[in-house]
């Protein structure tokens, strides 16, 4: 039985697609096989990177793509994480099944590294429970 393809999706596959990505590769074993795209990608965030880093998860080598017809023609679930990549998405066809996560993008002005620190790291758990979550709702055939 081929695995079932997730893509998670945000506007600059930069912080959170990315971070459930990793999250998802790393909880799943080989269950499945996990994408991340953007509507508009715009490079991975460094800030990412270092929070990943601090859960042994290493998402240096990921690139930041672009949705594609050719990344979904392989996609079962399409997860948006974003408000503004769900309002943008092309026409899905019926195969794949949405499922949208609005997370806070933790990449905003802060008063101390250490506070943005921590709202990163805060993203990040927010992002793995729900992916959790999901993918015990996909093997229960919930989803």
């Amino acid at each position: 039985m081929p695995k079932k393809h997730i893509v998670f999706v945000c506007t600059g596959n930069s912080i959170r697609s990315q971070m459930a990505e990793g999250i998802a590769s790393s909880i799943a074993g080989d269950e499945f096989e996990f994408s991340s795209a953007g509507i508009m990608p715009i490079g991975v965030h460094p800030d990412a990177v270092a929070c990943m880093k601090e859960i042994g998860v290493d998402i240096s080598q990921h690139d930041s793509k672009m949705l594609s017809a050719d990344l979904l023609g392989q996609t079962d679930y399409l997860v948006t994480v974003c408000d503004s990549a769900r309002d943008k998405l092309p026409i899905l066809s019926k195969g794949i099944k949405h499922i949208h996560m609005g997370i806070e993008n933790p990449d905003r002005q802060y008063d101390s590294d250490s506070e943005k620190k921590a709202n990163f790291a805060r993203v990040r758990e927010d992002i793995r429970l729900r992916i959790t979550g999901l993918l015990n709702k996909i093997k229960a055939r919930e989803i």
